[in-house]
């Protein structure tokens, strides 16, 4: 047997506790591979998800966890690919039903675990813009911060922020709206930042490399009074935009 073939059997055979291999002899000595196995990717998903850990508390949080590694087995040897998926999970795992707003709070979690592992990049180089004349604003492209993510929340995610950090036993209204978010990451530090429709449109429209112009006139949709030169300046150097570039069209 190829060594390829052991690995894939030896996988097997941890993943699926049924599964028959005389790889490891006796078989139960695969019990401890397994609950190495299993308390790693637990211990990951406790990193990655505190919000719901406090939401759901240390007995259920693990009861859910476990049953998430039974149905979304690791694929990657690198541990902070993991939990990609639990927002899915969430949504369909019968136990929370009842809290639809869980499968918002996994999304956001993700968001900003990806967002502060995303690669820098370097600050703008503003003096490129001089390059461009308002004849070319039509091809002209931006690029946003790669390590930044934005998101619309149908709850009060912020809300449920501050409530889990803190610790206390206040409620929150989860009907009170939800939030158009954008969370990026500076140096070291996570920010989150609430932006205004208008900001939001306008930056989602950059997102979906529409040109500069385009973005615009999705802006000034929801506000009509939208002040690119005001704007623009501002997301540059709050290093939300990084770059641009002037498409062939």
């Amino acid at each position: 047997m190829s060594l390829q073939n052991v690995q894939a059997e030896f996988l097997e055979s941890l993943l699926d506790r049924d599964y028959q291999t005389d790889l490891v002899t006796p078989t139960s000595h695969l019990a401890i591979y397994r609950n190495n196995i299993n308390a790693s990717l637990v211990n990951t998903l406790k990193n990655t998800y505190p919000l719901i850990l406090a939401l759901l508390g240390e007995d259920f949080f693990m009861m859910a966890a476990k049953e998430y590694i039974r149905q979304y087995p690791s694929r990657s040897g690198n541990l902070h690919d993991y939990g990609q998926y639990l927002s899915f999970f969430l949504e369909c795992y019968q136990p929370v039903h009842d809290l639809m707003y869980l499968t918002e709070v996994a999304e956001f979690e993700w968001a900003c675990h990806i967002t502060y592992l995303a690669a820098d990049h370097p600050p703008f180089a503003q003096q490129s813009l001089s390059a461009f004349t308002p004849e070319q604003y039509e091809q002209l492209h931006f690029i946003l911060n790669p390590a930044s993510s934005l998101k619309r929340f149908h709850y009060p995610i912020l809300d449920m922020v501050d409530l889990c950090k803190t610790n206390q036993q206040n409620t929150i209204d989860l009907h009170s709206g939800g939030v158009n978010l954008l969370m990026i990451r500076r140096e070291l530090d996570l920010s989150l930042i609430a932006l205004a429709k208008a900001d939001f449109v306008f930056l989602e429209a950059l997102q979906n490399n529409r040109t500069l112009i385009d973005a615009l006139h999705a802006a000034q949709h929801v506000d009509a009074n939208y002040q690119l030169d005001v704007k623009l300046p501002a997301f540059i150097q709050d290093k939300i935009l990084v770059d641009c570039y002037l498409s062939d069209e």
